[in-house]
């Protein structure tokens, strides 16, 4: 199969449809195939030309998605940065998003499925490996941009921006510890007191 790398032929909304449960096991094998030939973590079915509302995310475990729709969806959000393999050719550099913290699919083939970031009010993490390999987070947003991909909605799609508005209107006290990208591209955690003398000089608070 090949990974479909032209945007404008992921715009289209794919709605859900019959599967035998030959159909079932036949698409799980080919998404979880592709997707660790592709190296990702997520991948939905219209990334490689089917047309079948599917999708497979590797986080925590493997698990493949028949007919995934949101029933639920909390209200608390969480700032994230996102690639695509489908755009790789097309984005200059990561795209910042926010998502919501927990979620709640229903599916043909696995039921009720939670998704859940288990974000303590206040958790601080202390690096950014650490924020960005933290599991329950990470298949949190995965899931969601997998479910994006068969609503046909892209994380260059303006929506799903995380805009500077957004992240200035948060109050941080000197001794929070923050995300920050310097103006070399690394990002590092730090507590805001540090952050605020580096604004000027390009640094941002993610």
């Amino acid at each position: 199969m090949k990974l479909i790398k032209d945007p404008t032929k992921l715009k289209s909304v794919i709605n859900p449809s019959t599967f035998t449960k030959e159909e079932v096991d036949e698409i799980s094998t080919l998404l979880l195939q592709e997707l660790k030939k592709h190296g990702g973590i997520g991948l939905s079915a219209n990334q490689i030309g089917i047309n079948k509302r599917a999708c497979v995310i590797n986080v925590k475990e493997p698990l493949v998605l028949i007919n995934p729709r949101v029933v639920e969806a909390s209200k608390d959000t969480v700032a994230y940065v996102e690639q695509c393999l489908s755009l790789d050719k097309t984005m200059k550099k990561p795209v910042k998003t926010v998502r919501h913290k927990a979620f709640t699919l229903e599916c043909d083939n696995l039921g009720t499925v939670l998704f859940s970031a288990d974000i303590e009010d206040g958790k601080q993490w202390e690096t950014s490996e650490e924020f960005f390999s933290d599991e329950g987070l990470l298949e949190c947003v995965c899931a969601q941009h997998e479910i994006d991909h068969l609503n046909g909605i892209l994380i260059t799609d303006s929506s799903r921006r995380y805009t500077t508005t957004v992240t200035r209107v948060k109050k941080y006290g000197r001794n929070e510890r923050v995300m920050v990208k310097l103006s070399d591209g690394s990002t590092e955690f730090m507590k805001y007191k540090k952050a605020e003398a580096l604004l000027s000089a390009g640094a941002e608070i993610l």
